[in-house]
């Protein structure tokens, strides 16, 4: 109970710190809350970014699946687990998945996870919210660890010129904004973690005019 109220104080807390700016007079602003929040990160998830063990590690792939990774009775072929292209990235001896689930009260939800052709360094930097709304400018950032049972996160939201707002004048508008957060983590006996969050707002701090 304790440390669910020391949670709950965390989040008061930060929220408190700070405050979302006005926005121009005329102009629509919107709001970010995070209603769900959820990260697993396994200890024996493929990882090709910091592992090098991992990126030099070979398996066997027979068509589109993993088999045992044995040279010697491999009835496929031996290529480095970390190559593009492969049919999944939960090769023989490695799984399941790091995955990165954030979802916003306005409808947007980003999912991330290895995908090969695409590396985002989970915990890290930008996280996965379509590639429609990276191509339009819109970018999530989650910085964060999973080794602790409680921690804060920090999340950087960029709305991006492809998804302006237009102000009563005409004029287009977009906005940025950030904010730290409470994160606790879950561990088992292997210490898969898995990490989740109260919800919290994003407030908006800045605001850019868009030609």
């Amino acid at each position: 109970m304790s440390g669910l109220l020391s949670l709950l104080i965390a989040a008061v807390s930060v929220q408190a710190e700070i405050q979302s700016i006005a926005p121009p007079e005329g102009c629509p602003m919107p709001t970010w809350t995070v209603s769900n929040f959820h990260w697993y990160n396994g200890s024996h998830s493929l990882d090709c970014i910091h592992n090098q063990v991992d990126i030099d590690t070979k398996g066997c792939l027979c068509g589109r699946s993993w088999c045992e990774p044995d040279p010697v009775t491999c009835n496929g072929t031996m290529v480095n687990v970390c190559w593009t292209g492969m049919p999944n990235y939960e090769p023989w001896g490695y799984g399941p998945l790091q995955t990165l689930d954030i979802g916003f009260e306005d409808g947007l939800t980003c999912h991330d996870q290895y995908i090969g052709y695409r590396i985002h360094d989970i915990g890290n930097g930008e996280s996965n919210c379509g590639y429609a709304d990276r191509g339009a400018g819109r970018i999530v950032a989650f910085y964060g660890t999973s080794n602790l049972e409680s921690s804060t996160g920090h999340i950087d939201y960029t709305l991006g010129s492809g998804h302006a707002l237009q102000c009563n004048n005409g004029s287009r508008i977009t906005y940025s904004g950030s904010t730290d957060f409470p994160l606790s983590c879950a561990h088992d006996s292997f210490f898969n973690a898995t990490c989740t969050a109260p919800v919290f707002q994003v407030p908006i701090l800045s605001y850019e005019w868009v030609s």
